[in-house]
């Protein structure tokens, strides 16, 4: 039976939460938000015991209130996954963030390729709320974001960060310390490396500044996107998702 297949409750709330609204709680409505995960191919993060694994949800079985995932790029981190006491998962379907932890899981063979199955969270959180994963830029190839400045003249800007929901440039332009928040920057073109371009329209929201030890002044322009096209967000959640898994690749283990 469901019930007899839940986790521990402690053991799914040992991190204070302060979205218990959101949390869903019956194995049904769990089975619901995983099956969304596997039907969206939402990439899901796995965290246990100082590591990290990106996955997909492959399979969800109510049934028995189970699931299965995929397994990681890195052999080391799959074979110490399933000695893990506890593994938190985290994804960000559409922006809107889905968090919950379970116990170990087993590895087993689904159609024809290695993964995972664990028994279903105790609590599932789905905060109706946009909560974005920012992650760095490259440094040696930067992304550029150039468009019409607000006087008529153009800019030319490397981002810093880059997000589902906004970006944030550097620069040492002078013409960036007047701009005010909710100034909007209109027709930007995002040069995503390998990943193509983007025209989207940007809404300051966080512009701040900092002296260099020679003395100079850069400004960082935290932006949020008016609005993303659905082409456009699938784009960058293939750059977001690429970009933290390489990250993931090259960080010395602990």
């Amino acid at each position: 039976m469901i019930a007899d297949l839940l986790l521990d409750a402690d053991a799914a709330t040992s991190t204070d939460h302060a979205d218990a609204d959101f949390a869903q709680r019956h194995p049904l409505q769990i089975a619901v938000c995983l099956r969304n995960l596997a039907a969206g191919q939402d990439f899901v993060t796995v965290e246990f015991d100082g590591r990290l694994i990106v996955t997909q949800v492959l399979d969800v079985d109510s049934r028995n209130a189970r699931f299965v995932f995929d397994a990681g790029n890195v052999a080391d981190d799959n074979h110490a996954l399933p000695h893990a006491r506890q593994l938190t998962f985290r994804s960000l379907p559409g922006g809107i963030r889905t968090e919950f932890t379970t116990l170990n899981a087993t590895p087993i063979e689904f159609e024809g390729r290695a993964a995972f199955e664990a028994a279903f969270p105790a609590l599932l959180y789905s905060v109706q709320r946009r909560e974005f994963f920012r992650v760095q830029t490259p440094v040696l190839d930067p992304y550029i974001a150039s468009g019409p400045y607000t006087d008529g003249g153009s800019f030319r800007l490397e981002l810093q960060d880059l997000s589902l929901g906004g970006i944030a440039l550097k620069t040492g332009d002078e013409r960036f310390g007047s701009l005010e928040t909710g100034t909007v920057l209109r027709d930007v073109t995002l040069q995503l490396g390998g990943f193509g371009t983007l025209r989207l329209d940007l809404e300051i929201v966080a512009p701040r500044h900092s002296i260099t030890p020679k003395g100079d002044r850069r400004y960082v322009i935290g932006c949020k996107f008016v609005a993303t096209p659905g082409l456009a967000e699938r784009t960058l959640q293939r750059v977001v998702t690429q970009l933290e898994t390489k990250r993931q690749t090259l960080a010395p283990r602990r």
